[in-house]
């Protein structure tokens, strides 16, 4: 009888042992923002625990204009996310984390002013989110942006210009209604009368997992607008090529964020710019004269079997990324990146033009750093 008393004893005092470690690794939004900030301060240990959130870029870079985490609670799991936005926007960031800290989306391509807001809709839970910059130094845009957050993971399903400001004129473009295979939006405040209260779809692609529209009604106008505005500009924030309609491309193991303007090319062979020859997708824009190349590393093989030029440092973690020094031949700019992730590896390797490098190097930085692997 003793025996039996003291194995339940055991047990009670193993379970509330278990139960209150479970409860010690989980984090709450205070917890959370002490991480981030130690990874801001360089703590490596806090940032391979946020999965590599800060870069080298950002440590040591207190001046942010908004650091903001915010928590939800849906079917007795907590999610929460982190906005760091900075008067440079190339420094912006916007994470997904659950109380878990398991990582779930990053997104380094936000400008200006940011906001944002859990949403529900029957069982699915999306959190909208707001970009407000200038362009033209008095033109104020706004673009706004949808992710959805799945059990492990998320996505971002809709993106596209929300508001234009043009001497106190005001265009709207409202989100009305998300359903599975649809998004519906209404203009107002348009002044060309025939797309005033025009109603726009956008539909569910299943390739892309995101929803696209055919007829881009809103996006079109604003460029027209911006195109037609007569103004000497003095400052300006947001160069023309950031109202390019950004479309995430997923493809079997990885998706990158390009352009409409992007020529898709599958199945591409190369051998003159690697030390082996790989096959692989090119994404080519001519008028930019820069391309794209995606490898899917053989198993057994690294970057280094490939690469001309040797890599830096690689981030720790899960998610694994490093890359080459930018590098010159002929009349190119090259970088060469690889991501690794689980038994996973894939290299990215960039060419532009060196005429048109600098001119275009922060929508290219942007489409670098939208490039992820699945784990």
């Amino acid at each position: 009888m003793m025996r039996q008393l003291l194995l339940v004893i055991v047990a009670i005092i193993i379970f509330t042992f278990s139960c209150c470690t479970d409860s010690d690794e989980r984090i709450n939004s205070i917890k959370l923002r002490e991480l981030v900030l130690q990874a801001i301060a360089g703590d490596y240990d806090a940032n391979l625990s946020l999965n590599g959130l800060i870069s080298t870029k950002h440590v040591g870079i207190n001046d942010y204009n908004q650091f903001t985490i915010n928590e939800f609670t849906l079917n007795n799991k907590n999610y929460f996310y982190v906005i760091l936005e900075y008067t440079d926007p190339t420094l912006n960031l916007f994470a997904i984390y659950d109380a878990d800290l398991n990582f779930y989306l990053l997104d380094k391509s936000l400008n200006g002013n940011l906001s944002a807001e859990w949403s529900t809709s029957g069982s699915r839970l999306f959190v909208f989110l707001q970009e407000r910059f200038l362009t033209k130094d008095v033109v104020s845009l706004d673009r706004f942006s949808i992710y959805e957050i799945f059990p492990e993971s998320a996505l971002l399903i809709y993106r596209s210009l929300s508001r234009l400001v043009i001497d106190k004129n005001i265009s709207e473009q409202t989100v009305e209604g998300i359903t599975e295979g649809y998004i519906l939006t209404k203009l107002n405040g348009i002044s060309d009368k025939t797309l005033d209260n025009q109603q726009d779809t956008f539909y569910f692609n299943i390739e892309s997992r995101n929803y696209l529209s055919k007829s881009n009604y809103f996006n079109k106008y604003v460029k027209k607008e911006i195109r037609q505005f007569n103004w000497v500009i003095i400052k300006p924030e947001i160069p023309a090529d950031m109202l390019e309609d950004a479309i995430i491309i997923n493809r079997p193991g990885y998706q990158i964020a390009l352009g409409s303007d992007w020529e898709e090319i599958p199945f591409f062979n190369e051998s003159k710019l690697l030390l082996s020859s790989l096959s692989g997708t090119k994404f080519l824009n001519t008028s930019l004269n820069s391309s794209f190349l995606i490898f899917e590393i053989p198993a057994g093989k690294g970057a280094e079997n490939y690469s001309p030029q040797p890599f830096g440092e690689s981030t720790t973690g899960e998610y694994q990324m490093r890359s080459t020094e930018i590098y010159e031949s002929d009349n190119n700019h090259y970088q060469i990146f690889e991501h690794i992730c689980g038994e996973r590896k894939f290299m990215l390797l960039f060419e532009c033009s060196k005429d048109t490098y600098l001119s275009n190097k922060r929508l290219l930085d942007q489409i670098i750093s939208s490039f992820r692997i699945e784990c």
